[in-house]
């Protein structure tokens, strides 16, 4: 599963509306489809050969962990919303960085059952990351004290040492994805971690851009 899910230095458009679930498993179908949109635009059934399938862009590894079988670019819409639920119950919308920062989906794993509120404002397309807009107004959950766009997000970040082994970004990778392909237990946070210097926010990296792996 592409972990920002998004391609590094391209971002798509996130549909006509941002959405804001207040819990990792308040996502309703429109939420689901307006990230395939930043995902896959919209293709739920695209294989383009890069290691991710379907709407919602699922490593096979991701996929079966999480309760899929075959190739997700085969099941259904309604399939692979089911596994992408049991991917949110259990990393929250880190799992999708990017395209969760984009469309304004917010929160970890917990059972609230909240429903999506919309935004006060459609968001405007985006060509790439340099070109990005403010975002629309959103409207703030109950429980929100401060306004969204004021609150810097924050990591638990692991111990970890950095290693002699390097790597290049290349298109359609994230944090996410490079920590999956390289087998790291300390995830893309132990990506994050010991890259601080160079990557200043972890849903945005560049092709091209040289990282540093952890030491496991």
């Amino acid at each position: 599963m592409r972990g920002g899910l998004a391609v590094a230095g391209v971002m798509a458009a996130a549909a006509a509306a941002t959405f804001i679930p207040t819990a990792a498993n308040a996502a309703d179908g429109a939420t689901w489809d307006a990230l395939a949109q930043c995902e896959s635009g919209g293709n739920w059934a695209i294989d383009t050969g890069n290691g991710y399938y379907g709407g919602l862009q699922f490593s096979l590894s991701t996929w079966q962990a999480n309760g899929g079988s075959g190739n997700p670019a085969d099941a259904s819409r309604e399939e692979q919303i089911r596994v992408a639920e049991n991917v949110l119950a259990t990393q929250g919308w880190g799992a999708w960085p990017t395209c969760s920062a984009q469309i304004g989906a917010t929160g970890t794993a917990d059972t609230s059952g909240s429903q999506a509120a919309p935004a006060e404002e459609p968001a405007p397309a985006q060509s790439a990351p340099a070109e990005q807009s403010a975002p629309a107004e959103q409207t703030t959950p109950a429980e929100t004290t401060a306004p969204v766009e004021d609150a810097a997000p924050s990591y638990d970040l692991p111990d970890v040492e950095a290693s002699d082994e390097t790597y290049t970004v290349q298109a359609g990778d994230t944090l996410f994805a490079i920590a999956e392909a390289h087998g790291l237990d300390s995830g893309w946070l132990g990506v994050y971690a010991v890259n601080q210097d160079s990557v200043s926010d972890p849903d945005l990296i560049e092709v091209g851009q040289e990282l540093v792996l952890p030491a496991e």
